[in-house]
């Protein structure tokens, strides 16, 4: 039974000469200091390690169209304080620059997503409702926009966005490779890397083309340190896509209900404390 205020909570910016003058300096003085960030940040991740990284998010750069298959785990934490690790499988099909189709079966629920141009359909079955949004026309924008709006991104968000390396580089503070590895018989590089709320871990493939294997998060600044993982396989580089593939399928009986936008709520709350 669904209430009159049918809401779907989904769960990572603008006079004078003397003052030109001074503004000017401000500018300078900063733009030497986010200078000197980014060459000490650089000077604590191995070039290697950036090597490897690169080759990677080039390879996914390049793909006009990919899908895969990724077996999840991710920790939750219940109020008693226990940890518990919850599990699930996504499939994703991605068509640059401005379509995605994903679906994960979980323990707790099964979701699909599409996104289609300006348009974005989020069905959850076991509840058996579905929310709509009109986003922007390219993957990359709408992604912020739900980050930024509705604190909801589409399913690994830096894998498929149009530059993974700058994507995960832009909190990143070092990084190395720990050495050679095997995930489910292929042949990887493991990295590791720190940035400023989360420690990460990737596994790339040693083969051509340089392909994600393995995702490792663990998200430092949450009591617990819950951990995130994503084991990549299925890599189809020149999957069957047809117009139905990113075209929602949601049953008819399925309950329509709305999203919250995060930055009205807060403004509404602000208002009414005023």
């Amino acid at each position: 039974m669904v209430g009159t205020r049918n809401i779907l909570i989904i769960s990572l910016l603008f006079l004078c000469a003397a003052l030109i003058t001074s503004l000017t300096a401000q500018a300078q003085e900063e733009e030497e200091v986010e200078t000197q960030t980014e060459e000490t940040t650089q000077a604590t991740i191995e070039p290697e390690a950036l090597e490897v990284l690169k080759e990677m998010s080039n390879t996914l750069s390049a793909l006009k169209e990919f899908s895969f298959d990724t077996e999840i785990t991710n920790d939750i934490t219940y109020a008693s304080g226990q940890p518990i690790q919850m599990g699930g499988t996504l499939t994703a099909v991605v068509k640059r620059p401005n379509q995605v189709y994903a679906k994960y079966v979980g323990d707790s629920s099964t979701r699909e997503v599409w996104y289609s141009t300006k348009s974005l359909t989020l069905y959850i079955e076991n509840k058996d409702f579905y929310g709509q949004l009109e986003t922007p026309d390219n993957i990359d924008a709408t992604m912020d926009f739900l980050i930024d709006n509705y604190n909801f991104s589409l399913p690994l968000a830096d894998i498929i966005s149009s530059n993974p390396y700058e994507s995960v580089m832009e909190t990143t503070l070092g990084g190395f490779v720990v050495g050679d590895s095997n995930v489910g018989g292929q042949e990887c590089t493991h990295l590791a890397f720190t940035a400023e709320y989360v420690d990460w871990q990737i596994w790339v493939s040693n083969d051509d083309p340089a392909l994600p294997c393995k995702l490792v998060i663990n998200y430092t600044q949450i009591e617990g340190v819950p951990q995130y993982q994503a084991t990549f396989s299925n890599w189809n580089l020149k999957p069957e896509i047809t117009k139905s593939t990113f075209k929602p399928n949601i049953p008819k009986d399925a309950v329509k209900i709305d999203f919250i936008n995060f930055k009205k709520e807060e403004g509404a709350n602000k208002d009414e404390e005023k």
